[in-house]
């Protein structure tokens, strides 16, 4: 919508290689555990990825357009895995956020995700994930070569004052 002039802004994940599109970091979000309500470890105080990995997990696909910082979510949390040298049970890949919560909620797995609004509406349980600090970035777009009203000029640099 951006590149087609629908848009003046956006709030998203960052894609890379969009040479059109100028991305700046506002806002971040911590990874946690989510897990379907009455879940053996809904009761734990937090979570480490061994307890997380006796489970099977709902993860995000390799090709997933969801991005942590510069880097796909899915590298990031394989990599967390690999480093603690534990295989998780992957039962199901999915690419958004919010369908990936709704299968936790529906008992179809766990998930290590972004801590997003939309979990205090589903019937999950939110857990800290202990001893890891990976966060998702959110960025506000704007199209780079574009004209932005001076409204729009005035809003993006309110954004960026209130941002991280």
């Amino acid at each position: 919508g951006l590149k087609e002039d629908r848009f003046d802004i956006g709030f998203c994940s960052m894609a890379e290689r969009e040479g059109e599109i100028g991305f700046t970091p506002v806002g971040r979000e911590k990874l946690v555990v989510v897990v379907p309500k009455g879940h053996p470890l809904s009761y734990e105080r937090a979570v480490d990825l061994e307890q997380a990995a006796a489970y099977p997990q709902i993860f995000y696909t390799p090709n997933s357009e969801l991005y942590t910082g510069k880097v796909k979510k899915r590298p990031v949390v394989d990599r967390m895995f690999e480093q603690a040298k534990l295989n998780p049970k992957i039962a199901y890949e999915i690419e958004e956020d919010g369908s990936m919560a709704g299968l936790v909620a529906e008992n179809f797995g766990i998930a290590i995700m972004p801590e997003i609004p939309i979990l205090s509406q589903l019937d999950v349980d939110v857990v800290p994930l202990r001893n890891q600090d990976q966060q998702r970035y959110i960025y506000m777009a704007q199209g780079k070569e574009k004209y932005h009203p001076p409204l729009v000029q005035k809003f993006a640099e309110y954004v960026k004052r209130r941002g991280m």
